[in-house]
């Protein structure tokens, strides 16, 4: 019996141990698989983040994101249609202060283009061969950091004797190759105490508009009706300079011409603009504005000046034509027992206006309400659409200058008008357009908004056949 207990003890742990094992096996087998699953994780992760690269931009201001009219010109024809990539070169030395903003911003140019714009950096004073190869090539000196925009086209077939072969590829070089210095990208201010400080950068602007030059070559011309327009002078940021800059930002130079002098528009003109008029146009004048707007794709810009009395007749006259009359009354907010001419105001969602659409503004000065016929059938007939580009807000009041009782709204600030069939993809390009403002004062610097100028780009834009770069 002894002998029989101790064999029994002896099995005891025997049998304890023996259910255990299979445990010991399933954590095992849990833990391979465990860690299988997380290899193919992390090769899945690895293979994703390679392939659907993204970035976030942290920064407080989003001072790396690129606004939308800069991304839709790296996603446009005019880079997708290359036979080759833009070729952008940024000289700059990799101690500057700068490099690495400007690293950033041009990585993130080129990833977006998505390979129709390659980027190379350059350290001219530690690189001196590759650097003497490239001002070689591009017949420059590296005196100071700059980047360099290289869209030439293909070649053409060299058919010319020598002479015109070499002229025809120096006026490419000059049309399609753009330096932009480091030094204008950057924003100073001068003040008594600290003197000149780095206080902004226009780093994007300088570098879009560059390469938008360099893919279009000669700049557009716009041609601005002097003789008509009253438009303050070439001083800082007065509204000619603002003007003129915007419309160079977009490769469009804007010409001063006095539209009294001329038999008719010239030929190359991609638009007019007549800003502020004070002075009516002849019936000459008024020949010479009708035989450019009944062109194929005419674009006109008309900016009035609501703090007249009465808008020049024949251009109200014109203008009525198309769905479009400029009211005599003033637009005013109440603000307690004060009246505000500064008006509050929408921007609906017409294509001229881009993604400005529903954005909210405010419009200082003086401001006219324009009635627009939308959908009229006598206007349909004849391929004319006005739309309404600007609602002013509901708390807004429309009194008329001779003091009569106040006009109902809804009241508009801006319009477009298309002459044409722009739902035809056949004739959709050779569309007239035009816009239309009640407010002159926006183009002030002590009243300009940044929607002001996004508004100006989106139209300017529209106007002469962009709409795949407005933003």
């Amino acid at each position: 019996m002894a002998e029989e207990t101790r064999d029994k003890k002896k099995k005891q742990p025997e049998q304890a141990i023996g259910p255990a094992a299979p445990g010991r096996i399933s954590i095992g087998s849990n833990m391979v698989i465990q860690l299988l699953f997380a290899f193919i994780l992390l090769l899945s992760i690895n293979y994703l983040s390679g392939t659907h690269h993204r970035v976030w931009d942290l920064s407080q201001d989003n001072e790396f994101t690129l606004s939308s009219q800069t991304r839709k010109l790296l996603t446009s024809n005019l880079l997708d249609q290359r036979d080759h990539p833009v070729r952008v070169i940024a000289a700059v030395r990799k101690n500057s202060a700068y490099y690495a903003r400007l690293r950033a911003m041009l990585e993130e140019y080129e990833r977006l283009s998505r390979g129709t714009l390659t980027v190379e950096f350059v350290d001219y004073v530690r690189d001196s061969d590759a650097a003497l190869r490239i001002a070689d090539q591009y017949d420059t000196s590296f005196i100071e950091d700059v980047v360099i925009i290289d869209a030439l086209p293909t070649s053409p077939a060299n058919d010319k004797d020598a002479k015109a072969h070499a002229l025809e590829t120096a006026a490419l070089r000059r049309a399609h190759i753009r330096h932009v210095a480091v030094q204008d990208m950057l924003v100073f201010a001068s003040d008594q105490r600290k003197g000149r400080r780095l206080i902004g950068y226009q780093d994007e602007d300088q570098l879009t508009t560059a390469i938008r030059r360099a893919l279009e070559g000669t700049p557009r011309q716009f041609y601005f009706l002097a003789d008509k327009s009253q438009i303050a002078g070439p001083e800082e940021d007065a509204p000619w300079t603002f003007l003129s800059r915007t419309f160079d930002s977009l490769n469009i130079k804007l010409i001063p011409i006095r539209i009294s002098g001329l038999e008719k528009i010239p030929e190359d003109a991609a638009g007019i603009a007549l800003v502020a008029p004070r002075f009516d146009l002849s019936t000459r004048e008024m020949e010479v504005l009708r035989e450019y707007w009944n062109r194929s794709r005419a674009a006109v810009l008309v900016v009035l000046d609501p703090s007249q009395k009465q808008q020049p007749p024949n251009l109200r006259s014109f203008l009525r034509e198309h769905g479009v009359t400029p009211r005599e009354v003033r637009l005013s907010t109440g603000k307690g027992s004060q009246q505000v001419f500064d008006v509050t105001a929408t921007f609906t969602n017409a294509t001229a206006v881009g993604d400005l659409g529903n954005a909210s503004t405010l419009f200082e000065g003086a401001s006219a309400t324009l009635e627009i016929r939308e959908n009229a059938e006598d206007l349909e007939l004849r391929q004319i659409i006005p739309l309404a580009l600007i609602t002013a807000n509901e708390n807004v009041r429309a009194e008329p200058l001779d003091g009569g009782d106040p006009i109902p709204g809804p009241h508009y600030l801006g319009a477009s008008v298309s002459r044409g069939n722009e739902r035809n993809d056949t004739t959709a390009e050779a569309t007239s357009r035009m816009i239309v403002v009640s407010n002159a004062d926006f183009l002030q610097p002590r009243a300009r908004h940044k929607e002001h100028i996004d508004f100006l780009l989106n139209t300017s834009n529209w106007l002469i056949g962009r709409e795949d770069l407005i933003g």
